[in-house]
C-alpha cells in the first residue's frame, strides 16, 4: 500500500555525516517517503570538506543543506574522534538556527549527535521529531561502566522528548534497559529485494567464494585477519573484500602476497555489493561482541545474506548470531578461533546441500519477516500515524 497525503509536506533528515548516499538506510527510506508525498531536505555536516559546494544529491530531487566544517582525522574515525565531539556545539547551533528560520513539518534525526537541537526546534515549533538509532554512540567503544551509564542516561533523557523512536534491532530495548517513549517501531536494515532481478556471473575458477563489503576500520573489530588465516591452506577458497577504511592497506598487502586467496576490489556502490553477494557462496560478519554495539545491533549483513539466499558465518555473542540461530540460516563460530572458522568453511564447502539449505532458510525468513517491503510499510505506517 502506498500512502498519498493530500498536502505535500516538508521532511528534514538530519545526520552529522556527508554525503547522504553513504548511508544505505537513507537511500532506502528517502525514496519511500518521497513517493508518499514528502519534499525532502538533507541537513548534513561535511566533515571532510572535499566535496564541491555545488554537490547535488538532487539527482533524486532532494534538497541538501550542509555545514562545511572540517574535523581533524575525520577521514579515519569520523565523528567518533574527540575533535568531532568538541565541535558538536557548532553543529547543534547550525541545526537549530536552520530549523528556526525555515518552515518544515517533520524532522527525522539519525543518531544522537544530531538529536538535541532537533528536539528543541520541535518543541518550539510544535512539530514531530522522529529519532532513529542506527548506531548507539556510547557503545561504539569500550567505556568504563559508570561513564557508559552517564551517556545512557543522557540518551534516555532526550529520547523522552521525541515523538517516536525507530530502532534497527529489538535487542536495543535490552541495551537501553527500557525505551522511555511509548511510540517505538523496529525497522531492520533489510536489503531491497533483487533476488530475481539481477543477472549474476559466477567465477568458476574458484570452487568456493566468500565475500565481505563494508567499512574496513580497525575500531570495528571485524576479525578479517582470522578469515584470511582460516582459508590460507584450504584449496579452492577465495575471500573478496570491498570497502574503505584504515584496514585497506593491510588487505591490499594480503592480496599481493596471496593473490589466489585474497582479493580487494575497493569501494563499490551498494547495488554492486548486492550483486557480488548473489555471486558468492558464503557471506560473513565476525564483528566482536566486546563492542556492545554488536551485541545489541545486528546490522545489515545478515539481511543481505537472507535476501540473496546465501548462508552467513557470524561471531557468537552477537545479535546477528541470535537471528542466524533462530532462522537456521548460517553458522555461528568463535570469531577469534581460526580452527573453528576453518572447520565451518570446510563443512559448507564440502556439503553444498547444507549450504543451499541454510541459504534458503534465510530467504524464507527474509520474505516472511525481514523484507524491505515489510520495513518500508512500517515506516510509512509510522508517518501516517504521526500526521493523523
Amino acid at each position: 500500500m502506498v500512502w498519498n497525503f493530500k498536502k505535500k509536506r516538508h521532511l528534514i533528515f538530519v545526520k552529522n555525516s556527508f554525503p547522504p548516499e553513504k548511508d544505505p538506510r537513507l537511500i532506502k527510506e528517502a525514496p519511500a517517503l518521497r513517493k508518499a508525498g514528502y519534499f525532502i531536505t538533507f541537513l548534513c555536516w561535511d566533515q571532510l570538506c572535499k566535496n564541491s559546494s555545488k554537490y547535488e544529491a538532487c539527482q533524486n530531487n532532494y534538497n541538501v543543506v550542509k555545514l562545511e566544517l572540517r574535523v581533524p582525522l575525520s577521514h579515519l574515525i569520523t565523528y567518533h574522534s574527540l575533535f568531532g565531539y568538541l565541535l558538536l556545539p557548532i553543529w547543534w547551533f547550525f541545526v537549530l538556527k536552520w530549523h528556526l528560520k525555515n518552515n518544515w513539518d517533520v524532522v527525522h534525526v539519525i543518531n544522537f549527535p544530531s538529536l538535541p537541537p532537533a528536539i528543541i526546534a520541535g518543541k518550539l515549533k510544535g512539530r514531530p521529531v522522529i529519532y532513529e538509532i542506527e548506531d548507539t554512540w556510547f557503545d561504539q567503544t569500550v567505556l568504563p561502566s559508570w561513564l557508559r551509564l552517564v551517556f545512557l542516561s543522557i540518551d534516555n533523557f532526550f529520547m523522552r522528548f521525541s515523538t517516536a523512536v525507530i530502532l534497527v534491532d529489538e535487542m536495543q530495548i535490552i541495551e537501553f534497559g527500557e525505551i522511555p517513549n511509548p511510540n517505538v517501531v523496529v525497522i531492520y536494515d533489510s536489503a531491497v529485494d533483487i533476488y530475481k532481478k539481477v543477472k549474476t556471473k559466477r567465477q568458476e575458477i574458484y570452487d568456493f567464494t566468500i565475500f565481505y563489503a563494508g567499512a574496513l576500520t580497525e575500531r570495528r573489530r571485524l576479525n578479517l585477519n582470522k578469515i584470511i588465516a582460516a582459508i590460507k591452506e584450504v584449496d579452492g577458497v577465495k575471500v573478496i573484500f570491498a570497502g574503505y577504511g584504515d584496514l585497506v592497506d593491510e588487505l591490499k598487502s594480503w592480496a599481493v602476497r596471496m593473490p589466489n586467496k585474497v582479493e580487494f576490489i575497493g569501494r563499490v556502490p551498494y547495488h554492486e555489493v548486492l550483486r557480488r553477494s548473489l555471486e558468492s557462496n558464503l557471506l560473513f560478519v565476525l564483528r566482536d561482541p566486546t563492542l556492545l554495539l554488536y551485541k545489541y545491533i545486528c546490522g545489515s549483513k545478515v539481511f543481505e545474506a537472507m535476501m540473496c539466499g546465501k548462508p552467513i558465518l557470524v561471531n557468537k555473542g552477537t545479535s546477528t548470531a541470535i537471528k542466524v540461530l533462530k532462522n537456521k540460516c548460517g553458522v555461528v563460530v568463535d570469531g577469534h578461533n581460526v580452527e573453528k572458522i576453518k572447520e565451518a568453511i570446510l563443512k559448507l564447502k564440502n556439503d553444498r546441500d547444507l549450504c543451499k539449505r541454510l541459504g534458503m532458510n534465510g530467504r524464507i525468513a527474509y520474505e516472511q519477516k525481514y523484507s524491505w517491503n515489510l520495513m518500508r510499510q512500517r515506516l510509512l505506517n509510522l508517518y501516517a500515524e504521526l500526521i493523523r
